[in-house]
């Protein structure tokens, strides 16, 4: 069994993994890069960049400001997510629409950064 954290220890752990997000954007970036063109290494890194500021609003929303009980964090989470959702489909309304990039390289950057999310949370809190 491990020891419980601290707020202060969570918020940490928080604001690290979207950095890591953004590493493992860069590093699938720079395979699309070899692999076919400098336009599909920018629509992958597109796509991590906005796995990254999604998790990053989250984040934020949570934990920016001091918490005072269980009710408001539970509360900040939900509107933390929803904000999440809305802020990830906004970006890929802007990148797909407006500045047109390409689908694969943009989806399999997001892909790749979402599970680096998902793996990274797995492991900080076992």
């Amino acid at each position: 069994m491990t020891a419980e954290l601290s707020y202060k220890e969570v918020k940490k752990i928080v604001f690290k993994i979207p950095l890591q997000q953004l590493l493992i954007g860069l590093f699938v970036a720079a395979i699309f890069f070899f692999v076919q063109d400098q336009s599909a290494a920018f629509a992958a890194f597109a796509g991590g960049v906005i796995s990254t500021v999604g998790s990053l609003v989250f984040a934020s929303m949570v934990f920016l400001s001091p918490v005072r009980d269980e009710r408001q964090i539970k509360s900040r989470m939900m509107t933390g997510e929803i904000l999440k959702i809305f802020t990830v489909a906004v970006l890929f309304y802007v990148a797909i629409v407006l500045l047109k990039l390409a689908l694969l390289p943009l989806l399999l950057g997001f892909i790749a950064t979402f599970v680096t999310f998902w793996v990274a949370l797995l492991t900080a809190f076992k």
